[in-house]
């Protein structure tokens, strides 16, 4: 359905894919993304029925698949040929009508422009290479007065120095710093990682300065802590009533890009 994507390659695609299978294990079993992040993007999005939507970064594919479960019309885009693979098999074993692309987040060239009424990007924008292209692509991709919903981690708490630290009177408290580094570095995504990935962090002004940029206007800004239902989920979700791991934001596009 679109022959005229190409798959460009870059220091971040080439990264995820080594660990593509990793990845699709600690997805299937992590409690942030099961229990946490999912539901609250779909709250977030409400009804989807007969929309377009792109996923972009669709890893192995859960969102698409509840999207399409939903009644949206899917495209997901992924940079990995492995990520790819699995989600494309698991929306055919569920007899989804899901479309997917190997392409990067800043090369959607066969895609038309004007094309959807929202892209999701969940998780997915902090570790692109190029996040100026991107966003410029779901500008291009988008229809007037359509949506981006983008979530990533916090980027006031996920600097390259960040952790969670004791105290002298054994009190803990998150210290941060080299917040305005903008270097790439590689680290294990969790322990039952055997093969680090390059990680990426950029100031808040980055990410807000693109979209702006283009004209987008920002609609939504969420920083999202554990409710009592939540915590009932996982009791890792304390430390979301302290600090937000994460940050939510919906752009809409208001004129032509």
């Amino acid at each position: 359905m679109y022959p005229g994507v190409m798959k460009k390659d870059d220091s971040s695609t080439r990264s995820w894919n080594s660990i593509a299978d990793e990845w699709v294990a600690h997805a299937d079993a992590n409690d942030y993304r099961n229990h946490f992040l999912l539901p609250l993007m779909f709250r977030l999005l409400g009804d989807v029925q007969d929309k377009r939507v792109l996923d972009l970064g669709c890893g192995e594919g859960g969102y698409s698949r509840e999207l399409a479960r939903r009644g949206a019309r899917v495209v997901a885009v992924d940079g990995s040929e492995r990520l790819i693979e699995v989600a494309r098999e698991r929306a055919r074993d569920e007899r989804l009508d899901v479309d997917h692309i190997c392409a990067n987040a800043n090369a959607l060239e066969g895609i038309e422009a004007d094309s959807f009424d929202l892209v999701v990007a969940s998780m997915s924008l902090m570790d692109v290479e190029d996040y100026d292209g991107a966003v410029a692509e779901v500008g291009r991709v988008l229809e007037n007065g359509g949506e981006l919903l983008m979530s990533i981690t916090h980027p006031c708490f996920s600097a390259p120095v960040s952790k969670w630290v004791r105290g002298e009177d054994d009190s803990r408290h998150f210290a941060v710093d080299r917040y305005f580094d903008r270097q790439p570095w590689e680290s294990l995504i969790a322990s039952a990682f055997q093969t680090p990935v390059i990680r990426r962090h950029r100031p808040l002004e980055d990410y807000m300065r693109a979209p702006l940029r283009l004209g987008f206007v920002l609609r939504e800004f969420h920083e999202p802590t554990a409710t009592r239902e939540d915590l009932a989920k996982s009791v890792r979700f304390e430390h979301l009533t302290r600090i937000p791991y994460f940050l939510f934001m919906r752009w809409q596009k208001r004129s032509s890009i």
